[in-house]
């Protein structure tokens, strides 16, 4: 079952936040690792047991689920990718779930390492979060902006300091 849109005064409510982090590795590393939805888990906050769920190579089209632990509850969550473009962008869009969303992961490669953006793209799902979302937005905004930050805090330190070995083995 998908989503319909919130529609006030003519157009999509949405809030829109991004963060990035500079990781000490190259942009093919880190590529391995966020592409591989597997590794969603350990990085993203509320994020449990990611499967893949279409067969063939992994790209535009593909899906998988999720559980996500959003508000004191466990929600199922299904995902198709929106853009698969190696090693450089990844985007996914919820299909299923508490909420609509649209993620976007970006790598650009410099002198240090890979910088990494990471972007998320919230829709309400009923006219009271509609304007919830038009009222609070600020607000909202800043605290998914807060929320991706600690997640790739999260993703550096993995990445820098975790044992990738055990990744590798999986593969």
């Amino acid at each position: 079952m998908g989503y319909r849109p919130v529609l006030v005064s003519g157009g999509a409510i949405s809030v829109k936040a991004s963060a990035n982090i500079l990781i000490d590795r190259q942009v093919s590393e880190v590529w391995d690792f966020v592409a591989d939805i597997r590794n969603m888990d350990k990085w993203v906050n509320g994020v449990s047991d990611p499967v893949p769920t279409s067969e063939g190579d992994w790209g535009v089209g593909s899906t998988f689920k999720s559980d996500y632990t959003y508000a004191g509850k466990i929600h199922p969550i299904t995902y198709v990718i929106t853009e698969f473009d190696p090693p450089y962008r990844l985007s996914m869009r919820s299909t299923s779930g508490p909420f609509p969303f649209e993620g976007r992961t970006e790598l650009w490669e410099e002198k240090d390492g890979t910088r990494l953006i990471n972007s998320l793209d919230a829709k309400p799902t009923s006219l009271f979060l509609a304007v919830w979302f038009a009222v609070l937005g600020v607000v909202l905004r800043m605290m998914m902006r807060i929320q991706l930050k600690k997640e790739l805090v999260r993703l550096k330190a993995t990445l820098e300091e975790g044992d990738l070995e055990d990744i590798e083995d999986r593969e």
